[in-house]
């Protein structure tokens, strides 16, 4: 299988052991499948950026080739790589890569390639699902890198165009945008379109939820709604975010219609200036943290229904309307509604994936 050959060939060129031959191979397999681009990406950045070093030389190489798996897919808490010394066997655990491709691409991604749209092979297009409960990290074509939240999914080309980089996303993303001037970056969305040329942001568009988010940690976006004549353009600086309100389509929560949200045009909320984005709720969770910041108790449900994989119903619209305010690493759901209602009175029960919420 082609996968298992790409591995072996990221293997060998990675430890400076393969022929020009084999290079060319390489090129020519990522080139006819460039959705495993990703996987190249992901040992190329260990390589030239090693992750710390969690065992002595005569530790498990499998348990540090989850290490690096766990460090890509941003369980470790960081979104790059931690500085550090390379264990010596590295050569080993890329060869185990091959071994593991299958799993490795099923367990964080959901990728499939479409060949025979109208317009040949150039306009074959990539989408990346992060199934709920996991996240994932991918390289676009032109060297940006996205974080993938739970639930969520993204298209985009195969390769970009000599004029646009665009990319439709659904659910939530992080994007660390290659700077190109000549090209500019845009994300669409199901209510808004933001356009950068190199920047980094965070884009929040459930379907489930009431509202779509643009958050910009650094750089200048462009924003419209979807369509380009509905309203209009804002220019979004540096810890600020636009907000659009909108029904959702499918409410997993009792929420009184007195308190939902009124669809109105896109809303600039201004940030913390001081705030740095590990601590933020819009982007804390790019670093495996779930922050609460004053969102009620519906919005906050969908969020850790997505984070755990599991079914919240809340019975009560009082605790539907509940605020909170909290942070949490490595929790399980358990204890993190544990410690929500030590501030605020409510019971739960878990039953396999479902958990019900009462007054």
């Amino acid at each position: 299988m082609h996968k298992e050959r790409i591995a072996q060939l990221i293997a060998r060129k990675l430890s400076g052991e393969a022929s020009p031959e084999e290079i060319k191979e390489l090129d020519a397999l990522l080139k006819e499948h460039p959705e495993d681009a990703y996987f190249h990406a992901l040992f190329a950045d260990y390589w030239t950026n090693p992750v710390a070093s969690i065992a002595d030389e005569d530790a498990d190489p499998e348990a540090h080739f989850r290490h690096i798996l766990d460090a890509a897919a941003g369980k470790t808490g960081a979104p790059v790589p931690v500085r550090g010394s390379r264990p010596h066997y590295i050569r080993n655990i890329l060869a185990v890569a091959a071994v593991f491709t299958g799993l490795i691409i099923s367990a964080w991604l959901y990728v499939k390639q479409s060949h025979n749209q109208p317009g040949g092979p150039e306009a074959a297009r990539i989408e990346t699902i992060a199934k709920p409960g996991a996240k994932s990290r991918l390289l676009l074509p032109d060297g940006s890198v996205v974080w993938l939240n739970s639930g969520s999914r993204i298209s985009y080309p195969a390769n970009f165009s000599d004029s646009l980089r665009e990319v439709e996303l659904e659910g939530e993303a992080y994007f660390d945008v290659a700077k190109n001037p000549g090209r500019p970056f845009i994300v669409h969305t199901r209510d808004i379109d933001v356009r950068v040329l190199g920047t980094v942001f965070n884009v929040k568009c459930y379907p489930e939820d009431h509202k779509t988010e643009a958050t910009l940690v650094s750089g200048l976006v462009q924003v419209s709604k979807t369509g380009g004549n509905r309203g209009e353009t804002l220019l979004l600086h540096p810890h600020e975010k636009v907000v659009v309100n909108r029904a959702p389509e499918n409410a997993s929560a009792v929420i009184d219609p007195a308190s939902a949200p009124v669809p109105d045009d896109m809303i600039i909320q201004h940030l913390k200036s001081n705030a740095a984005d590990t601590a933020m709720a819009e982007t804390a969770w790019v670093y495996n943290k779930l922050v609460f910041d004053g969102e009620d108790f519906g919005e906050i449900s969908a969020e850790m229904e997505r984070w755990y994989n599991v079914k919240i119903v809340i019975h009560d619209a009082a605790v539907a309307r509940y605020r909170f305010h909290a942070r949490f690493e490595n929790e399980n759901i358990t204890e993190v509604l544990s410690a929500l209602r030590l501030s605020l009175p409510f019971t739960f029960k878990i039953s396999n994936n479902e958990v019900n919420i009462y007054k």
